[in-house]
């Protein structure tokens, strides 16, 4: 497994650390504990997972969503759930193969940085398990206690871009010094910026953007699915 000589390295989350997607992963715990949870369920289907993994999510959608999701909750309410859903459903996604590459990187010093889109509580108990030191993803929009939505920019497509920027800019560098990992052609704009793109786990056009563009490709569901 290689590992590149950068300063700071970026992993997507979804389908690239995890063997799923964590959403759907979060709604069928949800459906499991509250038979509500298939309204979550029906517009997480009808109008978001799809546009997602076409890139063509928006911003007001992906609030709409969260509202229902999240059902008027508070912020420890709704960090609540979310660790009882990782320690019953969501730890079992975790590629060993993840563990391994995050290790590699550590002992070479470099930073690693979680950037997803999901919300900052998912993404949070994910990275605090991964062992990795920072977070970027989409955060909660809270207002009078209550979670109203995700606050601009979302942690998607360009927005992942300028969050990534910032978040560099902070520590004094820049995309030369970084590589990102990621299985999305969602996230094609933060892959054309790196220095080093790595293809993870790909969908089907993603991989054929990586091979026109000779970007190293690395699977790991082949030996997932070896072990079941």
């Amino acid at each position: 497994m290689q590992v590149y000589d950068v300063k700071l390295v970026f992993f997507d989350l979804d389908d690239s650390l995890i063997n799923k997607d964590a959403n759907s992963l979060w709604i069928k715990w949800r459906f499991r504990h509250e038979h509500w949870a298939l309204v979550e369920a029906t517009q997480a289907l009808a109008s978001l997972y799809h546009a997602y993994k076409r890139g063509k999510v928006t911003h007001w959608r992906l609030s709409q969503y969260y509202r229902t999701r999240t059902r008027g909750m508070n912020l420890k309410e709704y960090d609540h759930m979310v660790q009882r859903f990782f320690k019953e459903r969501g730890h079992l996604h975790m590629y060993p193969q993840a563990h391994s590459l995050l290790y590699a990187y550590q002992t070479r010093d470099v930073e690693r940085v979680m950037i997803t889109g999901a919300d900052e509580c998912v993404a949070r108990v994910y990275a605090e398990a991964f062992g990795i030191e920072h977070v970027i993803s989409n955060r909660l929009r809270v207002v009078a206690d209550r979670i109203v939505g995700l606050e601009h920019p979302l942690c998607y497509g360009p927005g992942k871009v300028g969050l990534a920027e910032e978040f560099l800019n902070q520590r004094g560098l820049t995309f030369d010094d970084t590589a990102f990992y990621t299985d999305s052609h969602a996230d094609l704009p933060l892959l054309e910026k790196v220095r080093q793109p790595v293809v993870l786990n790909p969908n089907d056009f993603l991989r054929e953007t990586a091979v026109e563009r000779d970007w190293p490709i690395l699977d790991w569901r082949l030996a997932d699915n070896d072990g079941e």
